[in-house]
């Protein structure tokens, strides 16, 4: 029911590990990215501890929200306020026996990677960034894909070995 954190951590490679082949110059289009977002000279290959450090912490925030949509029985953990022994009793825990493994599956996380997760906050978001930063409409599908692949793969994981057993 709660998530696991070692999945969360998991799950929060999975942008990086992406990102560094979806934007490098040799495997994903050549210098488009760069070209894209205007990066020059020591821009391409700035990356700090702390900046990784600073990703892996947004991953894993993104990975814990992300748990919250693909899991739906989490829901329940939030109507109890928060008491896991009220999960283990009653209503609460004839429902979890009855409900508690439908839709967790990898391909239902990976749905909810793309629907909701990418179509609802990514779309309008990076909509934002590209129309007020003057962005290209290319630079706004550059980043649509690699986020939309990225929570697909990121909601499976969680959807399939997220929760831990209470």
């Amino acid at each position: 029911m709660l998530p696991n954190i070692l999945v969360l951590i998991g799950a929060s490679f999975v942008p990086m590990i992406l990102g560094y082949i979806w934007f490098h110059p040799n495997v994903f289009g050549g210098d488009t990215w760069y070209d894209l977002a205007k990066l020059i000279g020591n821009d391409r290959s700035d990356v700090s501890t702390i900046k990784l450090l600073s990703t892996m912490l947004l991953n894993f925030l993104i990975a814990f929200g992300l748990y919250n949509l693909v899991f739906h029985q989490f829901a329940l953990f939030s109507i109890v306020g928060g008491e896991i022994e009220l999960l283990k009793t009653g209503t609460a825990e004839a429902f979890l026996q009855e409900y508690g493994n439908n839709f967790r599956s990898f391909k239902h996380g990976v749905f909810h990677g793309i629907m909701p997760a990418t179509l609802m906050f990514v779309v309008p978001i990076l909509g934002y960034v590209t129309i007020f930063e003057k962005k290209s409409f290319k630079y706004f599908l550059v980043y649509l894909g690699y986020w939309a692949i990225s929570l697909s793969i990121m909601g499976g994981i969680l959807c399939q070995w997220g929760p831990t057993p209470l």
